[in-house]
């Protein structure tokens, strides 16, 4: 009798523990940012920048890049053809590039102070700022979330990304105090 219900019990326990090794697998996939900055301490060098410029949250300039930061192929930032034009102009960056880093986190900044003052969007609203981004700036204003929940569901995930990379990034700064590049971390 006891035999019966091992042998029952074994196919379940199997299917439970295949499945939780495949849910484990996607959390370990997650990009972990001080990973990743790691690897690319250019990044920490434009975010700590545009910090500093535009008093844009390193968080928020993370968030709204295209992750990850070591695909060399591919833009960092797609902003709207108009917004990158007028980003050009008004900071005097004829060459800036969005495959580059420096540039993209710059307009990033640039574009975030631009919404903070044109649509009163706070740092701390990483979903307003992305959809201001994904909108333009009179789009936004305009825009209404129970038409386009896809988009809406969007902005809530790389809102939820900016809050975990925020708590990442506290631990990041621990890690990398006794590191030789610290010293660029030094106004963050």
């Amino acid at each position: 009798m006891m035999l019966r219900r091992v042998v029952k019990v074994l196919p379940l326990l199997a299917l439970v523990m295949g499945l939780s090794g495949c849910f484990g697998s996607e959390v370990r996939q997650q990009l972990n940012i001080c990973e990743e900055l790691d690897n690319y301490d250019e990044w920490i060098e434009a975010t700590v920048s545009t910090q500093l410029k535009y008093g844009t949250p390193i968080s928020l300039s993370l968030a709204l890049l295209e992750l990850p930061l070591s695909d060399l192929d591919k833009k960092h930032v797609r902003p709207r053809a108009a917004d990158w034009d007028e980003y050009r102009i008004r900071s005097e960056r004829w060459g800036a590039s969005p495959h580059e880093a420096e540039d993209a986190v710059d307009f990033i900044g640039w574009f975030t102070q631009q919404s903070g003052t044109r649509n009163s969007i706070s740092w701390d609203d990483v979903s307003a700022h992305y959809l201001a981004l994904r909108l333009g700036h009179g789009d936004y204003q305009r825009f209404d979330k129970s038409k386009f929940p896809e988009l809406n569901q969007q902005a809530q995930q790389v809102e939820l990304r900016a809050q975990r990379w925020q708590r990442e990034l506290t631990a990041c700064k621990q890690q990398w105090q006794n590191e030789s590049w610290y010293n660029k971390l030094k106004f963050w």
